[in-house]
């Protein structure tokens, strides 16, 4: 949507006054104009795309079992820094109690 800062304002009527009839806003032609929101791609690729990403696991079983393993055999290293960010990042997004 573009604001116009050209745009005049219409007075509004004193009280007990009835509407006038007065122009639309400038540069909103027929007087109410209705936002839409159009999709660029059609509507067979949205649901294409979606059947894929429901097809994605949400969790990496791989990737899960590789860390259990390298914590079990004590080779899971972790820098002090990646604890500390990764412990202030959890509490930036808890909700507040």
């Amino acid at each position: 949507m573009r604001i116009d800062n050209n745009a005049r304002i219409p007075d509004a009527p004193e009280p007990g006054q009835a509407k006038s009839s007065s122009p639309a806003v400038a540069g909103s032609g027929s007087g109410l104009a209705s936002d839409t929101a159009k999709l660029s791609i059609g509507q067979s690729a949205v649901q294409t795309l979606a059947a894929k990403v429901s097809d994605v696991p949400e969790v990496r079983q791989e990737r899960v079992a590789a860390l259990a393993r390298a914590v079990r055999d004590g080779s899971y290293q972790v820098a002090p820094e990646q604890t500390a960010e990764a412990l202030i990042v959890h509490m930036m997004q808890a909700p507040a109690a």
